[in-house]
């Protein structure tokens, strides 16, 4: 089985390094209305008949809250999990073969991740831009050909 679709989400809304009173950008939590456009773009997944059985993120603490928040709806059967390549360093050419790896047992993923690498996979496969504020979900189908499915965020949601 390979993954046949993927839900590419940027973290919901943080607070800034200042706002949270942390050091590095890496420990900026999600906001309270992050985590609500969260939990409504989860719902608009699991609405549009979205069914990931994993939810893969990036290591910088908003992308897990996000994640955390996204799986309190979804209940994927293989969990959340820390996937380093969606920690914004990356090429999207190498995120996407990383991610096809780590995916082969899940028909459907959600990505967490960061801008603007999350942008630029969305962009690749499904080629055009797509704009990503934060909690905004690009759904693609990948087999038999990469292509857009839908794409909306937090502000038309519902």
């Amino acid at each position: 089985m390979a993954m046949k679709r993927i839900y590419l989400m940027r973290h919901g809304h943080s607070l800034s390094t200042s706002e949270a009173r942390v050091s590095k950008d890496a420990l900026r939590p999600l906001s309270d209305k992050g985590r609500a456009d969260v939990r409504a773009m989860a719902a608009e997944i699991a609405g549009r008949g979205g069914k990931p059985s994993l939810i893969l993120h990036s290591p910088l603490l908003r992308a897990v809250q996000t994640a955390a928040e996204a799986a309190a709806v979804l209940k994927p059967s293989g969990g959340a999990a820390e996937f380093l390549p969606l920690d914004n360093t990356r090429p999207a050419e190498e995120l996407a073969r990383e991610l096809a790896l780590r995916g082969v047992s899940a028909e459907e993923v959600l990505a967490v991740g960061h801008q603007p690498q999350i942008g630029e996979l969305a962009a690749m496969l499904g080629r055009r831009l797509f704009e990503f504020t934060p909690a905004t979900v690009v759904a693609l189908e990948l087999e038999p050909a990469p292509r857009p499915l839908w794409a909306a965020g937090p502000e038309a949601a519902g």
